[in-house]
């Protein structure tokens, strides 16, 4: 066959659109090469690398978090001083008790005892030199004692309503024992613990404020007393001829709202809604989100911003934080 024959038949134009299309084909080929598929593995890149910032500023986030509650915790004690605290500890549950009511008030206290990190107790963790360390030095301790003292119903209740009230101490146990058949006297024993964790703090704290019962408790024990089960009814007797007259049974006030039900789960501010608070009921788990202005219970949401509601109740503002319950307010200096 004879090629320059064949050759001679192409056209012009068809040689120089080989050209261009070969051309193309090559420049695309490049741009494959050169451009489009680095860039692709390059984006691929940044978008690993943007979740690994975001899991990141999470994790920092939650860090915060944790560094914060442990410094509210910290800072709920009885101080940093071993033996500032045990005094403190004496101290304060004999004058709740006293101030309740409460005579032949002896307060004991026990040895501090370590709390481990929960950590330590999973099975296998690895590596295991992480556990030594994290053996060695505890989270925590935790103080424990007893208080002892005698009173009326209402005395001992009182007592231990307001020894639980305290955020340095918690009531881990009791015994209440009647010394009379009237069941008007009552000798009472509670087992108290309290946390205390040194490392924590960087200075001693000052003397702790000893606050009152809650309303919800103040209407509980009211209640109880007032329905004493261990008062002896009296016994028949013969007529009596001008019976004196009884005295009508003690009007309850009707009980406070149940403010430790509604814990606050998020304060959120939106430019169509404006602000918001969530809240979830612990009782229920019933999930309820309130707009300003609106209420939980007689709780009456006026303000909030970044993880703090403020409230107004009967007339005054409280601040609530996230995760806290109304019953956790505190009023706004």
């Amino acid at each position: 066959m004879n090629l320059r024959a064949i050759t001679g038949k192409v056209s012009p134009g068809t040689i120089r659109a080989a050209g261009v299309l070969g051309a193309v084909l090559i420049g695309y080929a490049g741009y494959t090469v050169m451009y489009a598929r680095p860039m692709a593995d390059a984006q691929e890149r940044l978008a690993s690398v943007t979740d690994a910032v975001d899991s990141l500023e999470d994790r920092l986030r939650d860090r915060r978090v944790v560094q914060r509650d442990l410094r509210e915790f910290a800072q709920s004690t009885l101080g940093q001083k071993r033996d500032e605290v045990d005094h403190r500890f004496s101290a304060g549950l004999r004058t709740l008790a006293e101030r309740s009511g409460l005579t032949r008030v002896v307060v004991t206290r026990r040895e501090p005892v370590k709390m481990a990190n929960p950590i330590t107790r999973m099975s296998p963790l690895q590596p295991s030199s992480i556990k030594r360390p994290l053996r060695n030095a505890p989270d925590f301790y935790v103080l424990g004692g007893t208080l002892t003292g005698t009173g009326s119903l209402e005395n001992v209740l009182r007592a231990m309503a307001e020894i639980d009230a305290q955020p340095w101490c918690r009531v881990d146990g009791f015994s209440l024992r009647p010394t009379s058949k009237k069941g008007d006297s009552f000798t009472l024993e509670l087992d108290i613990v309290s946390p205390w964790a040194p490392d924590m703090l960087k200075a001693e704290l000052p003397e702790p404020t000893l606050v009152k019962a809650s309303p919800e408790a103040d209407f509980s024990l009211r209640a109880i007393v007032a329905r004493n089960a261990f008062r002896e009814e009296g016994k028949a007797v013969a007529a009596i001829p001008n019976p004196a007259p009884q005295e009508p049974p003690p009007v309850l006030p009707p009980p406070p709202p149940p403010y430790a039900e509604w814990k606050l789960t998020g304060v959120v501010l939106g430019r169509a809604t404006g602000l918001q608070a969530m809240f979830s009921n612990t009782r229920t788990n019933q999930n309820v989100t309130i707009l300003k202005g609106a209420k939980v219970e007689d709780a009456t949401l006026v303000d909030g911003s970044g993880e703090t509601a403020v409230f107004e109740i009967g007339g005054k503002l409280f601040r609530v934080r996230i995760h806290q319950t109304l019953a956790d307010r505190t009023p706004q200096g």
